[in-house]
């Protein structure tokens, strides 16, 4: 959603390389080659550079749209979904649930300089992470407050109230595809990716306070559960309503679709449930094929539950194939209008 569609081809270089991909539909870690052999060959009718940049421009059309929507709607709050993926979140402690309420959280640009073997599509796509580093402000009470509402209705979230100078650790082996030892260095790290797009992306330049609650979607074993996922949204969605102040709350989401191989009908099985409110199918979205960033989905399930009955409508959906083995990204935009 941030490569330019003339460059889709390079990621798709980077892709022969991914230890992450997992087979749609089966839920089987495999190797790409073995997810070549064995993809769909009708796959090979969605590449080339004139599908990829008519896939782009409709995504960025629909995001411009989200960013006009928000514009309009103007919250004063923002209450944020989001998971981490080797940013902020270790296996130090790597809580299922975050709530992070201290004064402010710092969006810092991506830095690519040390990363000599990044690819220069994954380069280009950080771009929009660009811009002057922001002490971001947070609504700390709102913050305590879904902290104590989510305690009274049996959770038990994780805390944050600031950010370390550096972030860097190990993740796995953990089960299911996470069968190897992730090891990121320590480095100067900014809220998640999943945060901080939403903000250089399509908040237009407004700033209004954020509630970012930091889900683990993507690691085993305690990563959560699709029901989870909704009843956290639920609970959220009680809090905000009981809380004593008449400011205008808005719910915001990123992440996901389905990657790093797209799995178009759990992308549209998870769209038919965001838009017909319909939480019976969210929560029983398959496990085995909710695995590696395809979990990010989880993310909007949550926001699903904080939005009640209000149903999602879906901007536009694209299913950003780049290679003939099935990878890229199940790409949406979507928006609720109470």
């Amino acid at each position: 959603m941030s490569l330019p569609g003339e460059m889709w081809d390079l990621r798709a270089d980077d892709d022969t390389r991914n230890r992450e991909l997992v087979q749609p539909v089966t839920g089987k870690h495999l190797p790409y080659d073995q997810l070549l052999a064995e993809a769909d060959p009708r796959i090979k009718q969605e590449l080339g550079k004139e599908n990829f940049m008519r896939k782009y421009a409709n995504i960025q059309r629909s995001l411009d749209e989200l960013g006009k929507t928000f514009e309009q709607v103007n919250p004063d709050i923002v209450v944020a979904f989001g998971d981490d993926q080797d940013e902020m979140m270790f296996e130090n402690v790597m809580p299922s649930i975050d709530v992070y309420w201290g004064d402010t959280f710092k969006v810092v640009p991506r830095d690519t300089s040390n990363r000599p073997n990044m690819s220069e599509a994954i380069r280009i796509s950080s771009s929009v992470y660009a811009g002057e580093e922001l002490d971001y402000p947070v609504p700390t009470e709102l913050g305590k407050h879904i902290i104590d509402t989510l305690i009274d209705r049996d959770f038990d979230p994780a805390h944050s109230r600031y950010m370390q100078e550096e972030y860097g650790g190990k993740i796995g082996p953990g089960g299911w595809y996470l069968d190897w030892e992730r090891v990121t260095k320590p480095r100067r790290q900014g809220i998640g990716h999943a945060f901080a797009f939403p903000i250089r992306r399509w908040f237009k330049g407004k700033t209004p306070p954020m509630v970012p609650i930091i889900i683990n979607t993507c690691y085993p074993p305690n990563w959560i559960q699709p029901r989870r996922a909704f009843a956290l949204g639920r609970a959220v969605r009680e809090a905000i309503l009981s809380w004593d102040n008449d400011l205008r709350v808005g719910i915001v989401t990123s992440g996901g679709l389905s990657h790093f191989t797209v799995d178009e009908d759990l992308d549209r099985t998870a769209l038919k449930g965001l838009s017909t409110a319909n939480g019976e199918i969210l929560t029983s979205l398959p496990r085995h094929r909710l695995q590696s960033a395809s979990t990010e989905i989880l993310n909007w399930v949550a926001a699903a539950g904080a939005m009640g009955e209000t149903p999602m409508e879906t901007i536009c959906y694209e299913a950003g194939y780049r290679s003939a083995a099935g990878t890229g990204c199940g790409c949406a935009v979507g928006r609720w209008l109470p």
